[in-house]
C-alpha cells in the first residue's frame, strides 16, 4: 500500500464489520483483514470492472470467506451496520454526496475519509451530519499531498477558517511534512489570489477572504 492507504489503515477503528466504499483494487480492506483490525469487510464499488480487481486481490490473499463484494452506488452497498467505513480516492464533492445520500446507512460508524480535492466540502459535510473530526493528518504519496480524516459521531462546530484550511489537529501537529504542506497551500492560495486580482472589482470579497486565509497559513508556517 502507498502512504495514503497506510495512514488510513492506521486510523481505522477496530470492529466486527468494516466497509470500504470505492474500494478499487481492495488493498486497504485486505490489509485490515490480514492485520485483524476487522473480522469481516464489505468491499464496494460502483464499477464492476474495479470490483473485479478487488475480487482478484481477495482471492490472491485467501480472504474470500471474510469478504462481501458489492457493486453499488456509494453507501447503498451497506445491507448491515458497519463499525467503520472508509471512503477514499475520490473528489471531495463526490465524497460529500455519498455521505449525505447514504447518511441513514451509516448508523454511527466511524468514518475514515480522504479526498483528492475540495477538502473544505468534506469538513463542512462532516460537521453538517453531526460528526466531528478526531484526526486530520497529511501524507505524501507519489509526490502529491493527501489529507486523511477520522470522524466520529458528536457535533463539534468548526469555524470558517478551520473548514477552509484545516483544524488544529492538522495545523498544530508535529507532522514532519507539515511545513512543506503549508508552503504548498500558501503557493496555491497565492496563485488563486493573483488570478482574482486581475478582476479585483468583481472579486473583492473573495480576494479579502484569500488574504485572510494566507495570513493564517503564514502564521502557522512561521511557527
Amino acid at each position: 500500500m502507498d502512504e495514503r492507504l497506510t495512514l488510513a489503515a492506521s486510523l481505522y477503528e477496530p470492529c466486527e464489520v468494516g466497509a470500504d466504499i470505492g474500494t478499487d483494487h481492495g488493498l486497504l480492506p485486505c490489509h485490515l483483514l490480514q492485520q485483524g483490525v476487522c473480522r469481516r469487510m464489505i468491499l464496494a464499488d460502483i464499477s464492476e470492472k474495479a470490483l473485479q480487481h478487488a475480487r482478484e486481490q481477495v482471492r490472491k490473499q485467501g480472504l474470500e470467506d471474510r469478504v462481501k463484494l458489492v457493486c453499488a452506488n456509494g453507501l447503498d452497498a451497506l445491507d448491515e451496520p458497519a463499525g467503520c467505513i472508509s471512503i477514499t480516492g475520490m473528489g471531495g464533492k463526490t465524497m460529500a454526496d455519498i455521505v449525505r445520500q447514504g447518511k441513514d446507512r451509516i448508523h454511527g460508524a466511524a468514518l475514515i475519509l480522504s479526498a483528492h480535492t475540495d477538502q473544505e466540502v468534506v469538513r463542512q459535510t462532516v460537521q453538517d451530519m453531526g460528526y466531528h473530526l478526531v484526526a486530520e493528518q497529511v501524507c505524501r504519496a507519489a509526490g502529491r499531498f493527501y489529507l486523511v480524516w477520522k470522524a466520529l459521531p458528536g457535533k463539534a462546530d468548526m469555524d470558517e477558517d478551520a473548514i477552509a484550511l484545516g483544524t488544529p489537529l492538522l495545523l498544530e501537529s508535529d507532522n514532519p511534512l507539515l511545513p512543506e504542506y503549508l508552503a504548498w497551500r500558501q503557493w496555491v492560495l497565492e496563485k488563486k489570489l493573483a488570478g482574482l486580482q486581475l478582476a479585483a472589482d468583481t472579486h473583492a470579497e473573495e480576494i479579502a477572504k484569500l488574504h485572510h486565509q494566507l495570513s493564517i497559513i503564514r502564521r502557522y508556517s512561521a511557527c
